[in-house]
């Protein structure tokens, strides 16, 4: 008798015990699925936009046409968002009308941290991008970065020192910081020190000063150098890594007088600062830093007080206080002084103060550059850079030119001002102001 094959029986698991095995295997299988998908989105990289540009009421990052962040207000921080590591084009749009201003690709990270910097002014907006990923100091110590984002400023020097500290013999803590360049991080020990700012190799131009700055302990920070509206003092924004942001707002503003009248005897001060002393008109002095705000100038034409009216001062700015007319009737006007760099390499800024009584128009190597300047006015134009420019002052009033100089040099990225004055005919006064 052949044996016969059959099959072996399918053995059956009850429901009840399917359901007893299986229902855990998936909610595994459903954890396991949403933290890989949560470690991937925890390794996207994160980047936040600080807008330090003032003249940018309102700004938008947008990365590869995404928009992450904005708007932020002028001098204020976006939260971070989170971004795919990889290259990519970091854009800065005008929250108003959407028109993009900076535009710079990076290359971003997985898992780590940025902030784009937003700075600059009108048509020359610029980025810089702090990757926040820097080991954290050893109790006690701070690390400190100086970023100088001022580029009308030129190159810097930082000073941190105890209170009444002289620069004279000081070390700087950075030296030498060039616009759109950093000192890279710099270790120091935590506390408070004074922070003083200066031009490059020159601790007797202090663009910034403040009696107390923190370093705070195991804590890494930037230190943001933004322009003023002078375009020479300096402002401050302390950017602690990964933290909240800090502004640290220049209170200074910078005041001359330039005395233009035919004749007579100056003397001026302001907040207890010789600006011109027993000086013979035409007379131009020197820039001196003062407290913002409400000042009262003190100044006297041959013994004889002028009353000016002078607007309250805005810190960061330049003004000169242009006395006209003559000594027996003075006149007494405040003029914002715009002594920013050109934004255009290879050009020089000229600025003409007309301290006649009648327009004047600048003429530049036979081309008009200001036009109908009006008394106790002020013009600017950027002009080519040169060695030898044919300059001219005309007048509508005159067939002559008022000041003729043929040989001015004017270097790239200088400042110039020419101030027509009064002695006894009219003459003009060239001065180099950066």
């Amino acid at each position: 008798m052949s044996a016969v094959w059959r099959p072996l029986p399918i053995m059956h698991i009850p429901n009840r015990y399917t359901a007893r095995w299986l229902k855990p295997l998936g909610l595994l299988a459903v954890t396991l699925l949403v933290a890989a998908c949560g470690a991937d989105k925890d390794k996207r990289a994160q980047i936040r936009l600080l807008n330090a540009s003032p003249e940018l009421a309102s700004a938008e990052l947008v990365i590869d046409k995404d928009k992450l962040a904005g708007p932020v207000s002028a001098l204020t921080l976006s939260a971070y968002a989170r971004r795919g590591d990889g290259t990519a084009s970091l854009q800065v749009r005008n929250s108003s009308g959407g028109a993009t201003v900076a535009t710079s690709p990076a290359t971003l990270k997985a898992d780590a941290h940025y902030t784009l910097i937003a700075y600059g002014a009108g048509g020359a907006m610029r980025t810089s991008l702090v990757e926040e990923e820097q080991a954290e100091p050893a109790s006690g110590q701070s690390k400190l970065m100086v970023l100088n984002l001022a580029p009308d400023a030129g190159p810097v020097d930082v000073f941190l020192t105890d209170a009444n500290a002289a620069l004279a013999s000081a070390q700087p803590f950075a030296s030498n910081v060039a616009p759109g360049q950093g000192s890279g991080f710099l270790a120091r020990d935590s506390g408070s020190y004074r922070l003083r700012v200066t031009g490059a190799g020159k601790r007797d131009d202090v663009r910034l000063d403040l009696a107390a700055v923190t370093l705070d302990s195991a804590k890494v920070s930037t230190l943001v150098l933004r322009g003023s509206a002078g375009g020479v003092l300096v402002h401050a924004l302390k950017l602690p890594q990964r933290g909240e942001l800090s502004r640290m707002d220049n209170g200074s503003a910078r005041v001359r007088v330039v005395a233009a009248i035919s004749a007579g005897r100056i003397d001026a001060s302001i907040a207890g600062q010789s600006l011109l002393e027993n000086s013979r008109s035409p007379a131009i002095g020197p820039y001196r830093t003062v407290p913002a705000g409400t000042q009262v100038p003190s100044i006297t034409v041959d013994g004889i007080a002028v009353a000016p009216t002078l607007p309250s001062l805005v810190a960061g700015g330049d003004y000169t206080l242009l006395l006209r007319g003559t000594a027996a009737a003075p006149v007494m006007q405040a003029l914002v002084d715009d002594n920013r760099l050109p934004t255009v390499s290879g050009q020089a800024r000229l600025n003409l103060v007309n301290g006649l009584d009648l327009p004047a128009s600048l003429n530049f190597n036979y081309s008009p550059v200001t036009q109908a300047i009006g008394p106790g006015g002020t013009g600017s134009a950027n002009v080519a850079a040169t060695n030898a420019a044919l300059v001219s002052v005309t007048s509508s009033q005159f067939s002559d030119p008022l000041y003729t100089q043929r040989d001015l040099a004017v270097s790239a990225e200088g400042v110039y001002s020419l101030f027509l004055v009064n002695a006894d005919s009219p003459q003009g006064i060239v001065r180099r102001e950066r």
